[in-house]
Parts: C-alpha cells; sequence; structure tokens
C-alpha cells in the first residue's frame, strides 16, 4: 500500500478546521458567562438599563426642582393645593362642574 504525499496534509487541515469551527461554536453558543450571544445580550441590556437610568435622573431633577418651588413660592404652593386638593380659603364657595353626560349614566 502507498501513502499519498498529500493525503496525510489534507487529513491534517481537516481536522484542524473541524478543530477550530468546534470552538467557534463553543464560543457563539457557550452557555457559560463568555459566549458570544450572552455577551450580545449583556450589553443590549447595558444599554437599556444606561437609557432607564438616564430618564430617572431626569425625573429627579424635575421632582427636585418642584419641591424647591413648593418650598420658596408661596403663590404656588397655594395654587397648587387649590387645583389638586380642592382646598378652599374660610369663606370661600368651591363650585365643581361635571360634564353632563357623565349625569346620564348614573343608575
Amino acid at each position: 500500500m502507498v501513502r499519498q504525499p498529500g493525503r496525510r496534509r489534507n487529513t491534517t487541515k481537516l481536522l484542524a478546521l473541524l478543530l477550530v469551527g468546534l470552538v467557534m461554536v463553543g464560543l457563539w453558543f457557550g452557555r457559560g458567562r463568555y459566549g458570544w450571544i450572552t455577551m450580545f445580550r449583556l450589553q443590549r441590556q447595558e444599554r437599556r438599563l444606561h437609557r432607564e437610568m438616564l430618564a430617572n435622573l431626569a425625573r429627579c431633577e424635575i421632582l427636585e426642582r418642584e419641591v424647591r418651588r413648593l418650598r420658596q413660592d408661596r403663590e404656588y404652593l397655594e395654587l397648587q393645593a387649590r387645583e389638586n386638593l380642592g382646598m378652599v380659603k374660610p369663606g370661600e364657595t368651591s363650585y365643581r362642574f361635571v360634564p353632563a353626560d357623565s349625569l346620564k349614566k348614573r343608575p
């Protein structure tokens, strides 16, 4: 039996290619914390959480301004109390206007 010189080299290349392919599949679908898919998901989650954090910081700043204004501006505080809580000064009369169609729905 005569060996062909290129056959052994081709088999070695095929085995090396197969090994590289298995490593790539392992990295791509790796169930551990270092798989490419896992890393992609974590990066996407990090971007989403960063956007949420920025939105929450903006809301926090708005609320801090509102608190400062309520503490420093008596007229604004009174306006908010009247509009949001329905408060009136002694001797004032408060009127509530209800849409006419809401009265028809009563049983």
